[in-house]
């Protein structure tokens, strides 16, 4: 089988570490190229051939320069291989425009959409890519966006082959909260070239979100389903003995007001071990902090600030610990931009041998599906944080138990060997029904 990929970003394992494309075809039975639009290189260890256009090249194209787009090779030599590590985001047009939507998301972003409706690509030159690999279907795991959906259209007059969709993002809907008329007018804009594009376009489309694909299903008539992460876990559960005090882990970005809810919990710590030493926290995150989340994500609230640290040691951490940490922000803004996420580290804490604590608004896709699997300790209120944390210090065993229940779910849910069949099942009926 042959899987051409069409994706925003570049297949890097060490610059996107928690992205899904390895972790779906480690070992998978077929041979991959991919078209992105970033100008990252990429470094793994699966797929050969690419396909690069970025918002230079788009951008040059307008001006009188070359048309944009140009097949790649990934680099071979070692030394050229670690640079690749670094994530070329932070360079040329691309970190510039990403430095100024820190502050202007909405008009650096629109300014991008111009660039690329009106860019110039080398068609000739991509659809000799595409005809050399002779694609079995076109798989795109992305958040759509103007750029895609244009590139998309394009790659579908190169092939036959039928076109497979995956997000794990709100693309579309109304249901966000921005004040900015700039931002409803693009989301608009989006909503309506979405209605256009979709129906009929994909043969199956892929979401984090039951909600999210029964959504798609209803409004645009394409066939949906959910799609996780896969991990590998263990034969069997060992139950490890529960600590004293409590640990607690967090790891990844505390942005989106994330930082507001391990707050929360440290302020829960302080009441809990206000008598003696009882439960902590140990947070690990390349964030830098402001002066004010440096005082609240303290030691005085028995949070301890580690820093990054590479995967294999935090692998390490977890092995260490009791209890995974799971949170989003509850603020409006935050949670509707989130609602149909399911973050892909809720797969690998499964992994762990850790419980899992889920804090995070009770629409969140993330949260219902551990609450739905009973799979985590959940709380959708700051209110309810003390209460639980407690109940679990007076009760450890309650770690165990649930440690064992996260186990079971994903090693029942979330196998590599069940998620690549149903990668593959759901493939080659499509490629069989095409040829029909």
């Amino acid at each position: 089988m042959k899987i051409l990929l069409i994706t925003s970003e570049e297949w890097n394992d060490f610059v996107y570490c928690n992205g899904v494309l390895t972790n779906w075809f480690e070992g998978f039975p077929a041979e991959f190229a991919q078209i992105y639009v970033s100008p990252g290189q990429p470094n793994n260890h699966i797929c050969r051939k690419y396909f690069q256009i970025t918002d230079a090249q788009m951008l040059r194209s307008i001006v009188g320069g070359p048309k944009a787009g140009k097949e790649i090779q990934m680099q071979t030599d070692t030394q050229q291989l670690e640079a690749t590590k670094i994530n070329a985001r932070r360079k040329g047009v691309y970190g510039f425009m990403k430095k100024l939507s820190l502050w202007c998301r909405t008009p650096v972003v629109a300014l991008q959409d111009a660039i690329w409706a009106w860019g110039k690509y080398d068609k000739e030159a991509m659809a000799k890519f595409v005809n050399d690999f002779n694609p079995d279907i076109v798989f795109c795991p992305r958040m759509v966006n103007p750029k895609l959906i244009r590139l998309e259209r394009l790659v579908r007059t190169m092939t036959k082959a039928p076109f497979v969709a995956f997000t794990a993002d709100d693309e579309a809907s109304y249901q966000q909260y921005e004040w900015s008329p700039l931002y409803w007018i693009r989301r608009w804009y989006m909503h309506r070239i979405f209605e256009k594009h979709v129906p009929g376009f994909y043969k199956h489309y892929w979401t984090f979100s039951e909600e999210q694909a029964a959504d798609y299903s209803r409004l645009y008539g394409v066939p949906t389903s959910t799609l996780y992460k896969c991990s590998d876990f263990p034969e069997t559960f060992i139950a490890r003995k529960v600590n004293n005090p409590i640990r607690m882990v967090f790891a990844g970005h505390i942005y989106c007001n994330r930082w507001k809810s391990l707050a929360a919990i440290g302020d829960a710590l302080k009441e809990i071990n206000k008598d003696g030493l009882k439960m902590v926290l140990d947070v690990y995150t390349i964030d830098e902090l402001t002066k004010k989340q440096a005082q609240v994500l303290s030691p005085d609230r028995f949070i301890n600030m580690k820093g990054a640290i590479p995967p294999a040691k935090l692998t390490e951490e977890y092995q260490k610990a009791d209890i995974a940490l799971h949170v989003e922000s509850f603020d409006k803004k935050y949670r509707l931009a989130t609602r149909v996420s399911f973050s892909t580290k809720i797969i690998d804490l499964m992994a762990t041998g850790c419980a899992i604590l889920a804090v995070c608004w009770n629409h969140h896709a993330g949260y219902q599906y551990l609450k739905g699997h009973d799979a985590a300790f959940c709380v959708d209120n700051f209110e309810d944080i003390l209460p639980l944390l407690q109940k679990i210090v007076d009760n450890p065993p309650l770690v165990q138990k649930y440690a064992r229940k996260a186990y079971e779910c994903g090693k029942q849910n979330h196998s590599r060997e069940n998620i690549q069949k149903q990668i593959m099942d759901k493939f080659q009926t499509i490629i069989t029904n095409k040829s029909r």
